[in-house]
């Protein structure tokens, strides 16, 4: 019996992992297997998770969440995820500029015996409602992703404005008329319609690549950024803000001047927000870890943060006292 295959997509910031936390919180009879590109990268709520060993990790519910590379190991890594946990039903989240249409066109030059084992069920991507229109306009990646989709999921309605809302819906019918467009509200009954709607096996459309390593909008780059010495918040917010839309996604914790709790600052779509999140625990060194997304300077990004440092001494005298 061949296993279906979801891919869940959306450009970085969309809300890929919100959905997916909501799947796994929600009772729904079946085991799920999640795969993620780097499992640093996925929030997945800790209440969730029973234990972790190695790539994996064992969820509640009889989920697993494992770790792959998409460019190297997918089919490798899918087959055998099926063949180990036996899974009802696979989710694979994609990286924010994934291209589902590269994932799909693998599917035909699998060997026979992968081919039996996977089912694809259907391309789904989440839209941002606040961000969504702007990123159509500029992004070639998110213009693919909803292209490539049987169903569009829209988040953040609850925060966005109805005029941009408004202008997103005709702009998706532009892009893929025949896609579902869909929302669900936080509610018990809003969570199980999402499962259903989200895990049910579709028909795969045929799409072709037409951007296909087209990226005039500049070319998008990871980079990630370690300090122990503490950062002040408003010139880090100040930095964060100032780069615009040239900065696509930011996500880590923060080593702030003065606080004695970790803080997780986070950028997605067009909302940025720092917040304190947990105290340091005994033993744990204060450090910033964040990971920084988009058409940037990894050098002149890295500098601009380290000048956001406070030095180390306020820290200590803290710690002393």
């Amino acid at each position: 019996m061949s296993t279906p295959f979801t891919i869940l997509t959306g450009f970085l910031g969309a809300g890929k992992t919100t959905v997916l936390n909501r799947v796994l919180s929600t009772p729904q009879g079946m085991r799920v297997a999640v795969l993620v590109n780097e499992l640093g990268r996925i929030s997945i709520d800790s209440e969730l998770i029973l234990s972790r060993g190695g790539d994996v990790l064992e969820l509640a519910g009889g989920c697993v969440c494992c770790k792959i590379d998409v460019k190297n190991d997918l089919w490798d890594g899918i087959v055998d995820v099926i063949r180990r946990s036996q899974p009802d039903a696979v989710i694979l989240e994609t990286t924010g500029i994934a291209e589902p249409p590269a994932i799909l066109e693998g599917i035909d030059a699998l060997p026979d015996e992968q081919r039996a084992a996977i089912r694809p069920a259907g391309v789904v991507c989440v839209v941002d409602g606040e961000a969504g229109p702007r990123l159509l306009d500029r992004r070639d990646e998110a213009r693919q992703q909803v292209e490539a989709a049987d169903r569009l999921l829209l988040s953040k309605l609850d925060a966005a404005v109805p005029e941009v809302v408004r202008d997103l819906h005709p702009r998706l019918a532009e892009l893929n008329p025949v896609a579902e467009v869909a929302s669900f509200p936080d509610s018990d009954e809003g969570r199980v319609a999402l499962v259903h709607w989200l895990l049910e096996v579709r028909p795969l459309r045929s799409v072709r690549r037409r951007h296909e390593h087209a990226h005039p909008q500049g070319q998008v780059t990871a980079a990630t950024f370690t300090a122990r010495e503490p950062l002040l918040e408003e010139p880090l917010l100040e930095l964060i803000r100032g780069l615009g839309d040239r900065l696509l996604r930011v996500k880590g914790t923060v080593h702030l001047a003065g606080a004695r709790e970790a803080a997780f600052v986070e950028k997605a779509g067009s909302r940025t927000e720092l917040r304190r999140a947990r105290p340091w625990r005994d033993g744990e060194e204060p450090r910033t870890e964040l990971v920084l997304i988009g058409d940037v300077d990894e050098a002149a990004l890295r500098r601009r943060l380290w000048a956001c440092r406070a030095g180390a001494r306020e820290s200590h005298a803290r710690e002393e006292a």
